[in-house]
């Protein structure tokens, strides 16, 4: 996170009080953040999301000097040298740098710095870095001299817990077809992690990776260090299914795995139009979520296939170019598509039996697409074995 987001963290996201006493510890780790610090007066806390990046603001202002503590967690993995890339990051905002230099917190990477901001303030700050958490210490001042209290706020830093540091993860070997993430320098809307998939791995060991949702212009050669693996369980309960063209794949579950949606709305909304509302029935169970990626020029059949019991289970989809958004929040998509047993409402089918395969089909023509994939029980099931199958040519 550059040095703009950091000073303007605090009026983004909720803020609240931190309950501390002036010059006492403040214990971070209520925000999964393993340190604690001294601010000379009682800070405020804001939470502000970027991306995959949770950052904390802690701001505390004594006269006219502020003192800041930016703590951003990752559920990816931030690359080396990110202690001296948070103070790189800032730079546009510098007039002139007084001083800096790399020195070691503990047994993590660290950057300190001293600088004249473009507003007339002046900034002595202090960054640690881990593969999990990013720690800025900020004070802004009037003087060029630091504030007497600035070496008692930064020497008071204690880091108590930090998760295991996972950025050994980045010198993976990738291979074609791997969902990764990848390290994109953004003039505009700053750097960040962008969702990819592996098109090429190069003789020169580059990744030659196609980002999602956008253009195949954008298609680029990447440095192996700008690149990390990607969570591919969306939202903690979409499981990703890594199907080819040219292949079946079946996944087997249980319809247990799942909960139920109590608002089916968004599937007979006009801008999803998944099924009408009287086929609620067939979907008032539990769901089960799975996506994957479907190649351009192809096409994608997906069929459930009770097991057991038999139980009456139904499926449904989705494609897009991302799932920012997905049922039952879902506002409107690409296409949507359901599969389940025909019938007329003034003779309705035993809800109790199973009603067989049913199945689904999607194509992406000139890009590549994302399909969103859901297994649902009929009214009152909630458990249930399945065979889910994913056939690409």
């Amino acid at each position: 996170m550059n040095l703009r987001l950091a000073c303007l963290a605090y009026l983004i996201g909720i803020t609240a009080q931190v309950h501390a006493q002036d010059g006492q510890l403040t214990d971070l780790s209520a925000d999964g953040v393993g340190a604690k610090i001294a601010f000379p007066a009682l800070p405020t806390k804001t939470v502000a999301q970027n991306g995959n990046v949770t950052n904390y603001t802690y701001r505390a202002t004594v006269g006219t000097d502020t003192y800041m503590l930016v703590a951003s967690t990752s559920t990816g993995i931030f690359p080396k040298g990110n202690a001296k890339q948070s103070f790189d990051n800032s730079a546009k905002n510098l007039k002139k740098v007084q001083s800096q230099s790399a020195f070691t917190y503990q047994k993590y990477e660290a950057y300190k710095a001293q600088a004249e901001m473009n507003n007339g303030n002046f900034l002595t700050a202090q960054y640690v870095a881990h593969s999990k958490i990013n720690i800025q210490m900020l004070v802004i001042s009037k003087t060029a001299t630091p504030p007497t209290g600035s070496d008692k706020f930064f020497n008071s830093l204690v880091i108590t817990a930090l998760p295991a540091d996972d950025s050994e993860n980045t010198k993976r070997v990738f291979a074609v077809g791997d969902r990764v993430e990848v390290f994109y320098k953004d003039p505009v809307r700053g750097d960040t992690w962008l969702h990819a998939i592996v098109l090429k791995v190069q003789p020169d060991g580059k990744y030659f990776v196609n980002y999602d949702a956008y253009a195949e212009s954008y298609d680029e050669a990447v440095e192996p260090e700008r690149v990390r693996m990607m969570n591919t369980n969306i939202q903690g309960k979409v499981q990703f299914i890594p199907a080819k063209r040219g292949q079946s794949v079946s996944v087997n579950g249980n319809l247990s795995q799942g909960s139920i949606m109590e608002d089916l709305e968004w599937a007979e909304n006009s801008s999803n139009a998944c099924w009408v509302g009287i086929r609620n029935v067939e979907f008032q169970g539990n769901h089960v979520f799975y996506w994957f990626d479907l190649p351009k020029k192809s096409v994608v059949k997906v069929t459930i296939i009770p097991k057991g019991n038999k139980p009456r289970v139904n499926v449904y989809g989705f494609v897009s170019f991302d799932f920012k958004f997905i049922p039952p929040d879902l506002p409107r998509c690409i296409s949507c598509e359901a599969g389940f047993q025909q019938w007329v409402a003034n003779n309705p089918p035993d809800f109790t039996k199973s009603a067989g395969e049913q199945s689904i089909e999607f194509n992406a023509i000139s890009s590549r697409m994302k399909v969103f994939v859901g297994v649902a029980g009929a009214k009152g099931f909630t458990a249930g074995d399945y065979e889910l199958k994913i056939e690409i040519r």
